[in-house]
């Protein structure tokens, strides 16, 4: 089997799951809007717009849909990785995954890619209208590359997902409590609600090593304009490859060392 094979059949799991709860498909698109809502709400009544935008750089509307969509991207990935073997040794399918010959970095990596790329047409329904009518024509570029910016920070989240996915799970015992620990950490640190910038030098320095925050600043600085030249945005996304590449080799051996852990365990079938 094939890295297309298994995309192929990852495809085929999620569309048939996602299309029979139709409701899944509404909340892709009204999720950014929601929550963008609810967070304007709650801000409006403590805080001034004018002082957001001196602070950030960027008009709290947009900021809160790119956050939105960015974190519905990045954490969503994150997600379907993390839970996944857990999700495979309730349904009994784990042995056979841990059978396979096929190589654990494409197996893995195959595995977001269905819903995310339905989290980024959405990006058409929420980040693309809010831009064009806030920015005009300028708006409606940006809009596209923010949406393929998102794509590339959501797939440059999936190698530390698996690195900690194998070090969680290799601890074993309640593993599913680590996870929801983990998980609203990344929702800060990230750096889409919370721009890495204005962050505590100690939040700083761990989010410097998530390769996805550094892509996540890219799309603050170009709405916002905050950068000197275009080559200040590359060293970005620069830095973000490097670390993609560099946690994959421990992230599979990781996941090896969880898999031969597992086995001396035995897994139910």
């Amino acid at each position: 089997m094939g890295f297309r094979d298994i995309i192929a059949a990852e495809f085929r799991f999620t569309y048939a799951d996602v299309f029979r709860r139709k409701i899944t498909l509404v909340t892709f698109i009204a999720y950014p809007y929601i929550l963008t809502i609810l967070v304007l709400l709650i801000g409006y009544s403590l805080g001034s717009p004018t002082v957001f935008r001196e602070r950030v750089g960027i008009d709290p509307m947009v900021f809160f849909i790119l956050a939105g969509f960015t974190i519905m991207a990045i954490i969503g990935v994150g997600d379907d990785l993390l839970w996944r073997p857990l999700f495979d040794e309730w349904m009994g399918t784990l042995p056979y995954v841990m059978a396979s010959p096929v190589p654990r970095i494409q197996h893995y990596i195959a595995i977001p890619l269905p819903r995310l790329i339905l989290v980024l047409i959405s990006g058409s329904t929420s980040i693309v209208p809010v831009l064009t009518y806030y920015y005009g024509l300028q708006g409606l570029v940006e809009g596209l590359l923010v949406m393929l910016l998102t794509g590339i920070a959501a797939l440059f989240f999936t190698t530390i997902a698996i690195l900690i996915m194998g070090i969680v799970y290799s601890l074993g015992g309640e593993n599913w409590r680590i996870i929801n620990i983990i998980r609203p950490l990344f929702l800060i640190l990230v750096g889409a609600y919370y721009p890495r910038y204005l962050m505590p030098l100690t939040g700083q320095v761990i989010s410097w090593l998530i390769p996805s925050s550094h892509v996540v600043e890219v799309i603050h600085r170009m709405i916002s304009g905050l950068y000197s030249s275009p080559v200040d945005l590359l060293v970005l996304l620069g830095i973000a490859t490097a670390l993609f590449i560099l946690y994959a080799p421990p992230g599979v051996k990781s996941i090896m060392y969880w898999e031969k852990t597992k086995m001396r365990e035995g897994v139910r079938v």
